[in-house]
């Protein structure tokens, strides 16, 4: 085997195992994937929006993070809409509007950062010529892509209370309509969608290079477009955009190394949840019994109760890292579990955006890769032919808080690229889209391999619960003898009708248990699993 690639969109999924068929490395398939994913998913992901990667090179050794997230424009100030929020919504936590400010339009971008952060990576690992890994996009563009139920299912799902409907989103401006309308209406399930536009943006970015988009013609037309329609974002925020470079946030559990992404993401949160469960003692407790359940979903309140309190931009504001993931404070938390803490007052589960892609090569090379359009803002640019990100309903409208918003700020995230290792070897490559309920996908991915044994499939397939300090969210194949032992306990629990319920976040990893390389999609939606023989 040369090596695994495993995204929620199949067809990215093949480009990327037939580079590394061809004699490419795990950074080479990852990076060709990753544009494939934004014409496969163009609401999850884009050249207009921004994510996270962490890779480990195996000849250097070296493990690293290459942070690309999204920054609020230049011309944002921390109290503008302080006194027009509706508050947070009750489900997802995004920010409320009448008027969806923060959520559709050109008031809801932020500067974007994907392209630089891929850039980045290919100058940093990469071994093939970036014009030959934009290729495989480039043609998938201009022959047209195949509309996946995932796809049609999100635009078509009914909207959290206070949100817009998918018809509000895509019809937001002419040319995102023109895009994603077929004589009116949103394409169906089988419909074959062409993007001459942006094949010529990626085939300039092929020629020209990512600075175009930063200081070049794309950008040019790019900050003419913001700045007739009264975006945030200027021209002086492009040119000034720079990916960030760190080692990853290491923690432990159970004996296994745990690299995560540092803040605004939520590795720190991540590490936090898994040391408050080192705790307590798996050793004889039946997975998806109402004891493994009880302390997962009390883990993952009390590490977004931190969250809450302590997570943002670290150019901003100081993040005690230290702190969050320390086994004495896991320790704190674990003594007001054993006294009978519960979870209690906070917001649930959003629904799942974003995507993911995960590769290993037989050389040992691995890439974790988080990227986001937030949900999509509505807007295209004319003749460019992407997405703009909505990353602006993220922050907290409300000052002086670790989270508000700022000029050239990057708000908190979700997102958990992360890669296990034990005995300093790669043992797991592991992230997910969704929103906040990443976290909970990726943590309960890593457990149930560690602490129950299970398989790769096994670990992203089994039933999932997700909890912020609220509701215990399950899927409907949670027992329901295991629910009534919940609420027993004290949870309030909100019982979902969908056995793989696509909110739920759907977790991709490729498992390297005694150097036997596995990989597995989530069921959840998509579900692409390409090896190169």
């Amino acid at each position: 085997m040369k090596g695994i690639v495993v995204c929620p969109q199949p067809r990215a999924a093949d480009v990327g195992a037939d580079i590394l068929r061809r004699g490419g490395t795990a950074f080479d398939a990852a990076l060709a994937t990753a544009f494939c994913q934004m014409l496969q998913d163009p609401f999850m992901c884009g050249l207009g929006g921004m994510g996270t990667l962490q890779y480990r090179d195996a000849r250097s050794g070296r493990q690293g993070m290459i942070d690309f997230h999204a920054r609020a424009g230049a011309k944002v100030t921390p109290d503008m809409w302080a006194a027009d929020s509706k508050g947070r919504s009750a489900i997802s936590g995004y920010a409320l509007f009448e008027d969806h400010r923060a959520e559709l339009g050109y008031t809801a971008i932020m500067t974007p950062g994907t392209v630089a952060g891929l850039a980045r990576f290919h100058a940093t690992l990469c071994s093939w010529d970036w014009a030959d890994l934009l290729a495989p996009a480039i043609r998938m563009a201009k022959e047209g892509i195949t509309v996946t139920p995932f796809f049609a299912d999100f635009l078509v799902r009914p909207p959290q209370p206070g949100l817009p409907t998918g018809m509000q989103r895509v019809t937001k401006t002419p040319a995102c309509a023109a895009l994603y309308l077929k004589d009116g209406a949103l394409h169906q399930v089988g419909d074959v969608i062409r993007h001459p536009q942006m094949a010529d943006t990626l085939d300039r970015l092929a020629a020209k290079g990512a600075a175009d988009f930063y200081t070049g013609e794309i950008a040019g037309r790019i900050a003419e477009d913001f700045a007739s329609h009264g975006a945030f974002v200027t021209a002086s925020d492009l040119a000034s955009y720079h990916p960030v470079e760190s080692p990853p946030v290491i923690g432990s559990y159970r004996g296994f190394e745990i690299a995560s992404n540092p803040p605004p993401g939520s590795g720190a949160v991540l590490i936090a949840m898994l040391n408050i469960l080192e705790n307590f003692d798996f050793v004889g407790v039946h997975p998806g019994s109402v004891r493994h359940l009880d302390l997962v979903a009390r883990a993952m309140a009390a590490a977004h109760e931190d969250r809450e309190h302590w997570l943002g931009d670290p150019a901003f504001v100081e993040v005690p890292v230290e702190t969050m993931i320390s086994k004495a404070r896991a320790a704190e938390w674990a003594r007001k579990i054993r006294d009978g803490w519960l979870p209690g007052g906070r917001i649930g589960a959003p629904p799942s955006c974003t995507t993911h892609l995960s590769v290993w090569d037989a050389a040992g090379n691995c890439v974790s890769l988080t990227h986001t359009l937030g949900t999509g803002a509505g807007v295209v640019t004319e003749g460019l032919g992407f997405n703009w990100n909505n990353a602006m309903k993220l922050f907290d409208m409300r000052p002086g808080r670790a989270n508000s918003m700022a000029p050239g700020k990057a708000r908190t995230t979700g997102m958990v690229p992360t890669i296990v290792s034990k005995d300093g070897e790669p043992w797991m490559v592991v992230g997910a889209p969704g929103g906040s309920v990443i976290i909970s996908s990726v943590l309960t991915t890593i457990v149930n391999a560690i602490d129950f044994g299970m398989t790769a499939v096994e670990a992203v397939s089994f039933p999932r619960i997700h909890c912020e300090g609220g509701p215990v969210f399950c899927e409907a194949r949670v027992q329901g003898d295991v629910v009534e032992g919940l609420r027993a306990l004290g949870h309030e629990v909100r019982h979902s009708p969908i056995s793989y319920d696509p909110t739920m976040s759907r977790a991709h990893a490729i498992l390297l248990r005694d150097g036997k390389p596995s990989g597995a999609a989530d069921p959840r939606g998509g579900g692409g699993v390409a090896i190169a023989w």
